[in-house]
């Protein structure tokens, strides 16, 4: 004779085991982030994955291991590859731009030799502008054994104390880097906040994250099939418009002001430590210029004229007085190769910047004369 089906005791069941399997998964700590079928049974990316407004074909994971399964850097290095790491904002990750577009993909498709290897740039460029988010992104790409770390930086870079999502998601390794090298990162008390509690550690807790990277992964079959990592309808915006107006102040801050002690110029100092024996080659970045007379109040609709100037000012110093290699491309391309009145290159753009840095890259990989 069958038993009778108990509904209730089935639920209780099912929840008791539902109950288990968060314990065990918080207990356990499985390294999820590490899995990926990049490399593997897709293609590696070109890029950091990063969700574009609306976009349905991207995704953000801002979990640094995650981050480089992905990536096609972690994909075993050829005996013949010179490997060069891009490093740097959304300007370097390719806002607005295919990824077969961007700084890196233009860069290898010129397939430059040099002693017997070919140069390959790979984009470890991502979005929010952050001197200490690059140098977590830095830590990680030492692992993968680059030649040369070409690392991009502008005055927001190095001005940054904003935990932006990156940073809450790595606040660990944010915390250690800012201990370990004695970086003034103002906000490192709220970043030791951020431990996650045990509810945080299970499944039920970690199910935002879990979704966004199995998205990752089931965003493989498009790129595999497809060589996007994006849709195309949402990129190649048309140039929006700005209002640049002749407010002198930068992030509250007047002109009789000094930006000198903010600039977090031990970062800089702590990743050529973290690189050694890579170079490292800084370089500051190109940024829009809407007028060039001399009496115009800002250059852009991100930075006044005596902040930007103030910065370049200490910034060379720095780099003279610490041996830095460092290139400043400040005014490098002209404004009609920009995609926006800030700091994003347009395609155009990034091919004259390949061309102003590819004289100092190949003094460094193939020691030659630039």
């Amino acid at each position: 004779m069958k038993s009778e089906i108990n509904p209730v005791r089935i639920l209780v069941k099912a929840l008791c085991l539902f109950v288990i399997i968060n314990i065990l998964y918080a207990l356990i700590d499985p390294q999820v982030s590490q899995v990926s079928g990049y490399n593997l049974v897709f293609p590696g990316r070109t890029r950091l994955p990063f969700g574009v407004g609306g976009d349905p074909y991207t995704v953000t994971v801002d979990e640094v291991d995650a981050m480089f399964a992905s990536h096609a850097i972690s994909a075993r290095k050829s005996a013949k590859e010179y490997r060069v790491a891009l490093l740097g904002d959304s300007s370097v990750w390719g806002e607005d731009m295919g990824a077969y577009e961007m700084i890196s993909e233009q860069w290898n498709a010129l397939n430059i030799q040099c002693e017997g290897k070919t140069i390959r740039t790979y984009n470890l460029g991502y979005p929010h502008p952050s001197v200490l988010k690059d140098l977590i992104i830095l830590d990680k790409v030492v692992e993968y054994d680059p030649d040369l770390i070409i690392w991009f930086v502008t005055l927001n870079t190095l001005i940054s104390q904003r935990i932006n999502p990156f940073l809450t998601a790595n606040h660990a390794r944010a915390v250690e880097m800012v201990e370990t090298y004695d970086i003034p990162f103002t906000r490192s008390r709220i970043l030791r906040g951020y431990e996650p509690n045990f509810y945080e550690k299970t499944l039920m807790g970690e199910r935002s994250n879990l979704a966004r990277q199995i998205k990752l992964q089931m965003l493989g079959i498009i790129w595999t099939a497809t060589g996007a990592d994006n849709n195309p309808l949402y990129i190649h915006s048309d140039f929006p418009s700005y209002a640049i107006g002749d407010d002198p102040r930068y992030r509250g801050m007047q002109p009789s002001e000094d930006i000198e002690n903010m600039l977090l110029f031990s970062a800089l100092t702590a990743g050529y430590d973290i690189a050694d024996p890579t170079p490292v080659l800084i370089v500051n970045e190109p940024v829009f210029i809407v007028n060039a007379e001399s009496d115009a109040v800002r250059y852009n609709a991100v930075y006044p004229r005596w902040a930007y100037d103030q910065y370049r000012e200490y910034i060379a110093t720095q780099a003279q007085s610490a041996g830095w290699n460092y290139l400043d491309l400040w005014n490098a391309v002209p404004s009609k190769y920009f995609s926006d009145a800030g700091l994003h290159l347009s395609i155009e753009g990034e091919r004259l910047l390949i061309q102003q840095i590819n004289p100092v890259l190949q003094s460094i990989a193939c020691d030659t004369t630039p």
